[in-house]
């Protein structure tokens, strides 16, 4: 079979023709959140500079997602952030922004966005989840890394919907045919890569190299394999999505365009020092966060959010 030579730039220019670009307040935060001097006043202008954005914020602060349970209703912005953390208000309004992009006029007759959707906020839940169990400071970082980790099936969605074909319908259903992963079914049929147009997508965005190397890479169990990664800790966030990403769709919890995740190998589960009784403990942790996240999708669905 002759290798097709896939254009990245050109589809990365007719993705940002049809792929909503993040709102000026995602950057502006990540901005303030890099400097660790950054006070919450500083938090708090940004918040405040967008309106709409701060009614929205305190709207999602306020669910039990997000709140959890037993804590008292927030009403102003930096109550908001002093219940929620930084981290975590720039999570609220990167969650409620790429929300908005999976939505299409046709995307119900022929596959399910929010399907995919689910699927995403559910492995950002996981991600964090699991990050928590194991101890780890970075779980907020976790949980962005997991939400935009197959928004490159979003950007191939979109652009069989402006080009009226159906590469991507295709390569699920070959998924489906096979019994193989999604990732597999792009080699197969040497499509454009979900994972590399994601990376892309993120770098384009302005996210940080930490989630751009867990999109790039969210399917290489083998860490000599990563490119450019070079620090324990990308490579620790890149197992643990990759683990999250597979509980997730074991779980059944939305759809990812396939029904045969790669199940992580003996060494990605020693990395992540999870023997088979933390395996369960975490996968029960898993099952019980989905249940909240599965409350906090029918909100965003229903637009009370």
């Amino acid at each position: 079979m002759e290798l097709v030579k896939i254009d990245y730039g050109v589809l990365v220019n007719q993705i940002q023709r049809n792929l909503p670009t993040l709102p000026t307040i995602v950057n502006e935060l990540t901005n303030v959140l890099q400097d660790p001097n950054a006070s919450t006043f500083a938090v708090e202008d940004v918040m405040t500079s967008d309106q709409s954005m701060t009614m929205k914020i305190l709207r999602v602060a306020n669910t039990s997602f997000y709140r959890g349970h037993g804590r008292d209703r927030v009403t102003e912005a930096n109550e908001a952030i002093g219940t929620l953390g930084f981290e975590k208000i720039r999570n609220v309004v990167l969650t409620t922004s790429v929300f908005k992009m999976f939505s299409s006029s046709t995307a119900e007759k022929k596959f399910s966005l929010e399907g995919l959707w689910k699927h995403c906020l559910g492995v950002a839940s996981a991600s964090r989840c699991v990050a928590k169990f194991l101890g780890k400071e970075w779980h907020e970082k976790a949980y962005t890394c997991g939400l935009v980790h197959d928004i490159g099936k979003v950007a191939r969605f979109k652009l069989d919907e402006s080009d009226e074909t159906d590469l991507f319908l295709n390569d699920s259903q070959i998924c489906l045919d096979k019994k193989i992963s999604f990732h597999k079914s792009e080699l197969y049929n040497q499509s454009p890569r979900h994972d590399y147009l994601g990376y892309l997508i993120c770098k384009n965005w302005g996210l940080s190299k930490y989630v751009e190397g867990v999109v790039r890479w969210h399917h290489e169990m083998i860490r000599e394999n990563r490119q450019k990664v070079t620090s324990e800790e990308a490579h620790e966030l890149i197992d643990l999505v990759i683990f999250a990403n597979w509980a997730v769709n074991e779980l059944k919890f939305g759809f990812s365009g396939h029904e045969s995740p790669e199940k992580p190998t003996d060494e990605l589960l020693r990395r992540l020092m999870l023997d088979s009784q933390l395996l369960d403990q975490v996968l029960a942790d898993i099952e019980n966060e989905l249940k909240t996240t599965e409350d906090f999708c029918d909100l965003l669905e229903k637009g009370e959010l």
